[in-house]
């Protein structure tokens, strides 16, 4: 039989076990914040940040993500491994900000053996899941040279942090801060390829690599659904949501990865595709394709855009138009399966037989 002895003895070692936890955790949270004195990393480098000329992020050879270098020009940031497509202005921003805001908060091991539980292992080794960032001046001076880790957040709600290690030194720290080591290369990058608002555009020609050509056409001025011009007989739209779409592609069009066009042969062969705006401006893609860069049987199609601009079209669309010609017109650009699909639609892929409506 349970007692109200029983009962409170019970309650009691629930408490005092509660209690227990409760002080582990605050002794670990000292602990972190007091086996170091808390310290910045690079205490100087906010004061020298405006110096920084590039920008490496090396990993090993069998890293997926890929090494990649980011120099400043003058006229913004460029991504070595893509030609020198422009990166992302708000990611280099705001990179800088946090090297400079890292603390050091606890050290961890210095036993090179114990690296990989922390991710540090050094690059120059197989299998290293490390990211290496060494940021240099214009005089070739290394203000940074940091082995990045994994990531850990704060158990109590704080600051996010990260294992860290100097490159030449053995002894590794977790480090309070957001620093924040992106992936592949086409994530630091601006990756618009273009954006033609939908109600901008009144007419789109498709035309597949096997010579099939679907017109679309805005079914009123200010309707949002298209048609399809000489609709083949016996068939009936299956989707017009799937028509639209394809009207409509370059409506925040976004690439998944982007080089120089020089090089590349645009083959009118493989196709392309016509998009014509109210204003008459006319966006064209065109594709190219060239062998695969990982290896595989298939040749990778790339997609130019090429921008024509009437005389007489409004000062707001030509500027737009201008933005986009100036994002474009010496680079192509990889887009996803489905962007493709949408490029390359057919009267016949976007109705099905009349009779199974």
């Amino acid at each position: 039989m349970i007692t109200r002895r029983t009962v409170t003895l019970l309650g009691s070692l629930t408490l005092l076990t509660a209690i227990g936890a409760a002080v582990a955790m605050v002794d670990r949270l000292s602990e972190v914040r007091t086996e170091v004195q808390a310290e910045t990393l690079y205490p100087e480098f906010d004061r020298r940040a405006s110096e920084v000329h590039q920008i490496e992020v090396i990993r090993a050879e069998d890293n997926e993500d890929g090494t990649i270098s980011i120099v400043r020009t003058g006229d913004g940031w460029i991504l070595q491994q893509r030609d020198g497509y422009p990166a992302r202005t708000d990611t280099m921003r705001k990179l800088l900000f946090d090297i400079g805001q890292l603390e050091l908060i606890e050290r961890k091991t210095a036993d090179p053996g114990r690296f990989d539980r922390l991710e540090l292992r050094d690059v120059a080794q197989e299998g290293s899941k490390a990211s290496r960032l060494v940021i240099t001046t214009a005089d070739g001076e290394t203000l940074v040279d940091l082995h990045v880790g994994k990531r850990r957040e704060s158990l109590s709600g704080g600051d996010p942090m990260v294992y860290v290690r100097r490159t030449d030194e053995t002894q590794t720290y977790l480090a309070e801060g957001s620093l924040e080591i992106k992936g592949k290369a086409p994530l630091w990058l601006f990756r618009e390829v273009v954006d033609v608002p939908q109600a901008s555009i009144r007419r789109a020609l498709l035309v597949t690599d096997t010579g099939v050509r679907t017109e679309l056409e805005r079914v009123s001025a200010d309707g949002r659904d298209f048609r399809i011009v000489d609709l083949p007989e016996g068939r009936t739209v299956d989707s017009q949501y799937a028509v639209n779409n394809a009207a409509t592609v370059l409506d925040k069009l976004m690439f998944d990865d982007v080089r120089t066009a020089d090089g590349l042969t645009f083959d009118p062969a493989l196709g392309h595709a016509e998009f014509t705006t109210r204003d008459g401006i006319l966006y064209t893609a065109e594709f190219a394709e060239a062998p695969s860069a990982d290896g595989a049987e298939a040749p990778t199609r790339w997609m130019r855009v090429r921008i024509t601009v009437p005389s007489g079209a409004p000062e707001e669309a030509r500027a737009l138009a201008e933005k986009h010609r100036e994002q474009t017109e010496t680079w192509a650009f990889r887009i996803s399966d489905w962007e493709m699909e949408r490029l390359t639609a057919t009267a016949e892929s976007l109705t099905k037989p009349a009779e199974a409506s």
